[in-house]
């Protein structure tokens, strides 16, 4: 699936599409469950009736058909913006009473991995084949729907299959000589499913060809005693025939080839870990291969004399800013102009301050004649400046315009959430007129807070236009953060990398934080110590979660603290109620905590995490939040409500 062309979605990891490399919104997560049933039964199709079951349980709305059609629509549109208008869709299909998809297998990622799981006669081709299947997989398949009965039988059947891929890659590499740097990746395969024979067997088999004897048979004794404890049994004749040959030394426990040429790196990392250009340490690009792809095309875009509007979106700590400096970086290694400025909430209230930083270093006297003199105010503190005036919009575009006339240019503006107004205002004029221009403007946006030029901020992130590309990073992976934890840990035990992700919800300055206070704190990252890195990621997380909610706005916050007070009664019309605020206002506050990552995108209305919950539950002094719980009490009460409600924590 390296070719990002056309439709491509992704089940492997959290439900997402995308067209021609750019993601598509897919809706809310009714609307997705769709797309994910029909993708899972494939050309088979589901009935109208099974799919509305699947939605709602036993209890459908009244017009439980005419809103499975509308969800239909929606997904036709978004998943072919290329169609004609009034054509048939060709993607999702109506087959018989119900609905079917119509895709390439290479166009769906859980498709695709199966087609590379098929046979081969040759060996080299093999292992090549499945270390590409497992470098698809981004987590748990249809991460969102794990919990529901429709998804659990097929999540299993890929799991199960992923499992088994990863131990022929590892039998693979083991028989060919790379048995010594195997045993590392072996006892994580361990420590993840104990109870899967082949694992112990390949670890053995690993340490006695690493020249290991004593930890091989060590390694043997630890099987069987778990086999016992867990299962009551002996292990299987694999692995007592494997300790019987070490015994005797067998000399068919030899590698079949001594000097093997080298292999693909370990499969279970490939996904998370591989950089995309030899350049990248990868350190905290990890996870991130799609995005540094979209920064490469953007670069050689700029490089042919195309314009491009490049925005990178996402809440706070995603790694937004860290993406704009790889951009940076890579374009200077280009010989290409770098401009850079960067929008600071102490220096909204100053006109045109972002535009002078993002230009000054570049604007000379000889510069600012003809078209461009009108700019002259901006950059000359002593002058009034007409903020908004079209001839300053314009000597702004000019002056810009003859900087890109000597070589292609970037210009980078982080946090456009926070550029004053006049700045924003000069960015979106500039952005309307730049085509022909070899000029590259990238901005990081984040999303969820309240900022005082929506509409302008809006208009300059619009990915609608033909020449803007949206970026939206997505949370670590379970694997990225296991490998982020073991390089800042040097080891960590599988369970401990879980607690990790689990209390950081693979966001990567949450994560760097928590790993700097374990580090602080010495905290020994093995799996009896995983239960410390809550206590640890919980204070850590806490103060992130209260600084990016205390930038919000006020009903956002009061919001907050009524989903954090009501638990799992945590309905609109109460949180309303609670928080003073009519459901109107309560919604959009509720969609801006969503965008924010603060609330899950679900129902009933909870947070991403517990650890979350509890950072704003416990920032409610006591004697308001004794207050708090008897107006809920009151509140549900009255609206029948009581019986179901329990005060949380």
């Amino acid at each position: 699936m390296s070719d990002e062309r056309g439709l491509r979605i992704r089940l492997l990891g959290n439900l997402a599409a995308s067209y021609d490399g750019v993601a598509v919104d897919l809706g809310g997560p009714q609307q997705r469950a769709v797309l994910a049933m029909l993708v899972l039964y494939r050309d088979r199709g589901l009935s109208d009736d099974r799919i509305v079951e699947y939605l709602w349980d036993d209890q459908p709305p009244a017009r439980a058909l005419p809103t499975l059609q509308a969800y239909i629509s929606h997904l036709r549109r978004r998943l072919e913006p290329q169609a004609a208008a009034g054509s048939r869709s060709g993607v999702i299909v109506r087959q018989g009473r119900g609905y079917a998809v119509r895709l390439p297998v290479d166009a769906v990622d859980a498709w695709r991995f199966e087609q590379l799981l098929a046979p081969v006669n040759d060996d080299a081709e093999r292992v090549r084949r499945l270390t590409e299947a497992l470098a698809l997989w981004r987590g748990t398949p249809l991460a969102e729907y794990a919990h529901l009965g429709w998804a659990q039988a097929e999540i299993s059947r890929l799991e199960e299959m992923r499992s088994v891929a990863r131990e022929l890659v590892a039998a693979a590499r083991v028989d060919r000589g790379d048995a010594a740097v195997m045993v590392a990746e072996l006892e994580a395969m361990v420590g993840e499913e104990p109870l899967r024979e082949e694992r112990w067997r390949l670890l053995a088999l690993a340490l006695y060809r690493a020249n290991r004897q004593g930890d091989a048979l060590n390694a043997l004794r630890r099987a069987r005693q778990t086999f016992a404890d867990e299962l009551g049994i002996d292990p299987g004749p694999a692995l007592r025939g494997l300790e019987a040959d070490i015994l005797a030394q067998s000399p068919a426990l030899s590698a079949s080839v001594p000097t093997p040429p080298p292999l693909s790196p370990a499969p279970a990392a490939v996904s998370a870990t591989t950089p995309a250009t030899p350049d990248d340490d990868g350190t905290d690009l990890i996870d991130r291969t799609r995005e540094l792809a979209r920064i490469t095309q953007a670069i050689a875009d700029l490089n042919g004399g195309r314009s491009t509007r490049l925005i990178v979106e996402g809440p706070a700590g995603i790694g937004k800013t860290r993406l704009l400096d790889e951009l940076r970086r890579r374009a200077a290694a280009h010989s290409l102009r770098v401009l850079a400025a960067r929008g600071s909430q102490l220096e909204q209230s100053f006109g045109y301050g972002v535009v002078r930083e993002l230009l000054e270093p570049a604007v000379s006297e000889e510069l600012l004649q003809g078209a461009a003199a009108p700019a002259r105010a901006v950059f000359d503190l002593a002058v009034e400046q007409v903020e908004g005036s079209l001839a300053v919009l314009h000597g702004l575009y000019s002056l810009t315009a003859r900087l890109a006339a000597d070589a292609p240019m970037v210009l980078s503006i982080d946090n456009i959430q926070w550029v004053d107004g006049p700045s924003l205002r000069f960015l979106n004029y500039f952005a309307r007129r730049m085509d022909g221009l070899p000029v590259l403007v990238a901005a990081s946006l984040r999303s969820g807070e309240s900022h005082d030029n929506h509409d302008l901020v809006a208009d300059l992130a619009d990915s609608a236009d033909a020449d803007a590309v949206a970026m939206r990073p997505l949370p670590l992976s379970e694997e990225a953060t296991a490998e982020l934890v073991r390089r800042a840990l040097r080891s960590a035990a599988p369970l401990f990398a879980a607690a990790c992700h689990q209390t950081t919800m693979g966001n990567p300055l949450l994560l760097r934080q928590l790993l700097q206070a374990l580090v602080s704190e010495d905290v020994k990252p093995d799996a009896a110590h995983a239960h410390a890195v809550l206590a640890v990621g919980s204070r850590a997380v806490s103060s992130q979660v209260l600084i990016r909610l205390r930038r919000m706005t006020e009903e956002c916050q009061r919001v907050a603290r009524s989903v954090a007070v009501l638990g799992g009664a945590a309905q609109l019309p109460h949180i309303a109620a609670l928080a003073g605020l009519t459901e109107a206002t309560a919604a959009g506050a509720i969609a801006t905590l969503t965008r924010a990552e603060i609330l899950r995108d679900d129902h009933p209305v909870g947070f991403v995490h517990p650890v979350v919950a509890d950072a704003v539950y416990r920032d409610l002094p006591t004697v308001e939040r004794r207050l708090e719980h008897e107006q809920a009490a009151v509140l549900l009460r009255v609206r029948g409500a009581g019986r179901r409600w329990r005060r949380p924590g």
